[in-house]
């Protein structure tokens, strides 16, 4: 499903990723764990073709990288779940409307439809009582919370989850984790960047470590 052959990436003079090669099927899981600024960030922005590789080719299923038109990448990230770090929320909409907004992108406009969906996701989130809240009325857990349910409503081929439980306490940080083994259960593939060891050992997954742009798997 996901491929990466030797794909370097330069921001400036700084190499951020060094020959990284790795790969994974459907409906599998991979963990990659590194400090600040070790590359986690930069191999989801290489899946979901926000950037693209200095050097190398990155595949997701049947696109490539470098020769994506706009249409293509649109149809791409249709397929995928993203939790970013910095959250992502639309500020003029509330929470009901963001999380409302991936199921209608993927052209599901009905209310019957949409309503009972985006409340289920909510619920599971634990924010059914901030449906009608703005981003800017949540703490920065609310709006990761919000985030999550932006991205597991569409039930996904493909999540990807940027330090997930980064604002939350750890007992929530493990329901959530719990909510992506359930999808991974129905066939979405998952790929969690992250710091939070003691969290990550309730995850059976395998675990890829970057470090100075290096790819190694984790001991």
């Amino acid at each position: 499903m996901i491929t990466f052959e030797d794909v370097s990436k330069r921001f400036g003079e700084r190499l951020a990723l060094d020959g990284v090669s790795w790969h994974m099927d459907e409906g599998e899981c991979v963990v990659f764990r590194g400090h600040s600024g070790s590359g986690k960030t930069s191999i989801l922005r290489l899946i979901t073709h926000e950037i693209q590789p200095t050097a190398g080719t990155v595949s997701v299923g049947t696109f490539r990288s470098g020769r994506l038109k706009r249409s293509h990448r649109a149809l791409l990230r249709r397929t995928l779940g993203v939790i970013y770090e910095d959250f992502r929320l639309l500020n003029d909409r509330t929470v009901f409307e963001n999380v409302a907004l991936a199921v209608r992108i993927a052209g599901r406009f009905h209310d019957e439809e949409v309503i009972p969906r985006v409340l289920y996701a909510l619920e599971e989130v634990g924010l059914q009582l901030k449906q009608a809240a703005f981003p800017w009325e949540l703490s920065a857990g609310e709006k990761q919370r919000a985030a999550i349910a932006r991205a597991l409503i569409g039930r996904p081929e493909l999540l990807l989850a940027d330090e997930p439980t980064g604002n939350v306490d750890p007992g929530l940080g493990r329901r959530l984790l719990r909510l992506f083994m359930e999808l991974q259960q129905l066939g979405t593939a998952v790929v969690i960047a992250t710091h939070d060891l003691n969290l990550m050992d309730i995850y059976d997954a395998p675990r890829l470590v970057l470090a100075d742009g290096h790819l190694h798997v984790d001991d």
